[in-house]
């Protein structure tokens, strides 16, 4: 059970990879997918058209070819073989093929919305695009060509579209950022510098109090105080009070301080003031059971321990940032914003139409059946 909150300045910023080295996914043939279920995109014929945008038709064919490259890309990333099985494809995900066709429905928008404007990427923007494509497939020390190449004629050719895409869309974020966002200024970075600082001592003051809750803790429990009813007064989580159960391979691991702590004492003995992985705490072993294993497993016997604990929130303070760390992380955040005001200006005034339905995902529905109305029977036939 989680009992604690930790406040970081990192959650207000964030971090969008270009190509994501998610779980594969495997193209197969129709009726093959989890539970033998047919999805009504397999129902359609490689020709069919799935949508259409501004009188531009995407094909099934076209749909195909997007979930091959996703699926390579992925493999790459995995360091797996580009053809043939391979184990993590064949567990499919459902959200891989959408995810596929809302990105290629997304660039298809974007590629007419910056031809419409006369928008193009400088040199500058096609080398940053291609180095961040391929640091993200694992080929930092290779090139677009040696890739294309080895994604093969018609994957290949998608994928160097793709990387000219994402140039593209750096060159509309520069048109559309017309109140200069994107330039940081002096200003920009004293005002981030101060907000860290203003963390960092929020932070400072609130694990202060947090502290000082624990120290009387401490104090009323070698007073003689029952441990499990200061748990109970003390602690966030009412239910710190009760008996909580962990083992040495389990919790225990991902909690240094505690097994430092726990691996040495005995059953009565109380912690001073840890810091776990979610918060600060006062542990008490309540009982040591040993357990069994084979010889030079593991350093430290086995052992499943009970403990009592009083539990409090500790508040992580942001860590200080250089200039050039605050910059990139300034143009991050306002690339969202930029993002987020190219896509409502390519679907405002696009015309859309998705011929077979946009739920292309889904189990497909079989016709009703209709029956004709049963005939009145005649008063001879009753």
């Amino acid at each position: 059970m989680k009992f604690s909150v930790r406040v970081c300045f990192s959650s207000i910023l964030f971090a969008a990879l270009l190509v994501g080295c998610g779980r594969n996914e495997h193209s197969r043939a129709p009726g093959e997918y989890v539970g033998g279920v047919p999805l009504l995109m397999d129902e359609l014929s490689n020709g069919d058209v799935v949508f259409i945008v501004n009188g531009e038709k995407y094909t099934k064919r076209d749909f195909r070819t997007a979930v091959s490259l996703a699926d390579k890309m992925r493999r790459m990333c995995a360091g797996d073989p580009l053809t043939g099985p391979n184990k993590p494809a064949q567990e499919y995900s459902r959200w891989a093929r959408p995810r596929t066709l809302s990105d290629a429905f997304r660039r298809v928008l974007m590629r007419q919305y910056t031809k419409k404007n006369g928008i193009t990427p400088t040199q500058e923007e096609i080398d940053e695009s291609a180095m961040r494509v391929l640091m993200n497939l694992k080929r930092g020390k290779s090139t677009l060509d040696a890739v294309e190449k080895e994604f093969g004629k018609a994957d290949g050719k998608l994928f160097r579209q793709y990387v000219l895409d994402d140039a593209t869309e750096q060159a509309a974020r520069r048109f559309v950022d017309d109140k200069g966002t994107l330039n940081i200024t002096d200003d920009d970075v004293i005002n981030i510098s101060n907000r860290i600082a203003r963390f960092q001592a929020r932070a400072a003051a609130s694990n202060a109090v947090e502290k000082a809750i624990l120290e009387k803790a401490i104090a009323e429990i070698a007073a003689g105080k029952d441990f499990a009813e200061v748990a109970k007064a003390y602690s966030r989580d009412p239910e710190q009070g009760a008996l909580w159960e962990t083992s040495y391979l389990d919790e225990m691991e991902s909690s240094p301080a505690l097994m430092k702590w726990a691996s040495s004492a005995k059953a009565g003995d109380v912690s001073g003031i840890l810091e776990l992985d979610d918060g600060w705490a006062i542990v008490k072993v309540v009982s040591r059971r040993d357990e069994d294993i084979p010889p030079g497993v593991i350093k430290i016997p086995r052992e499943i321990w009970e403990l009592v604990r009083v539990s409090r929130n500790l508040f992580e303070s942001p860590p200080d940032m250089d200039r050039e760390e605050i910059v990139a992380k300034l143009r991050e955040f306002r690339n969202k914003d930029l993002q987020k005001k190219i896509g409502d200006l390519i679907m405002k005034e696009a015309v859309i139409e998705w011929p077979n339905g946009t739920n292309l995902f889904v189990k497909a529905a079989a016709p009703a059946v209709k029956k004709d109305p049963p005939e009145a029977k005649s008063a001879e036939d009753k």
